[in-house]
């Protein structure tokens, strides 16, 4: 959870409390959300700096 909400706090808008209605800060958070998960998916399917997959033949099961 503490992960969920600092991953919210890179949205500027969020960082301080700048809204009057519940209902506007709530559709600044799910704007925030709405945007990291689409940047996530736009980024494909690993990150490039990481290693890459293994082939499935090589990962054991435990």
């Amino acid at each position: 959870m503490e992960r969920s909400l600092a991953w919210l706090q890179h949205a500027r808008r969020l960082v301080r409390d700048y809204e009057r209605r519940p209902a506007h800060a709530e559709a600044m958070v799910n704007l925030a959300v709405i945007t990291l998960m689409t940047r996530r998916l736009a980024r494909g399917p690993f990150h490039p700096t990481a290693a890459p997959p293994r082939p499935a033949e090589l990962v054991t099961a435990a």
